[in-house]
């Protein structure tokens, strides 16, 4: 499995739909019985989300909120959409970033904090 600064990646492409969401549940539900706190996803090559896709992500940014945050990275148009219908994008637990780099600013920045702490 891949990872950015440390902290779990999954990278994904093509479409997100009910034929397919179970192998994405299970991949994100190893990860987070792992004990991993943040959770990234790479969407870039992600075309389309249905709502299967959708349940996937809300169980895990609901498994992820207590102590840490559910992340997809660079969306297309349509997804982003998607993502700010159903709530997502103002779920405390849900982050998502333009591309790489800015992932991987806000794990600097998180994982500052934490040392500070």
């Amino acid at each position: 499995m891949a990872s950015l600064k440390g902290v779990p990646l999954l990278e994904l492409q093509g479409d997100i739909d009910h034929s397919n969401c179970g192998a994405v549940e299970t991949a994100l539900s190893e990860i987070l019985n792992d004990g991993a706190q943040v959770v990234l996803l790479d969407f870039s090559r992600v075309t389309y989300l249905d709502s299967g896709g959708i349940c996937v992500l809300l169980s895990g940014c609901r498994r992820a909120r207590d102590s840490g945050w559910l992340g997809v990275i660079d969306p297309n148009q349509n997804v982003r959409r998607l993502l700010e219908i159903v709530g997502l994008l103002v779920d405390p637990g849900f982050r998502v970033f333009d591309d790489r780099p800015a992932a991987e600013a806000a794990l600097s920045g998180a994982l500052s904090q934490e040392e500070e702490t």
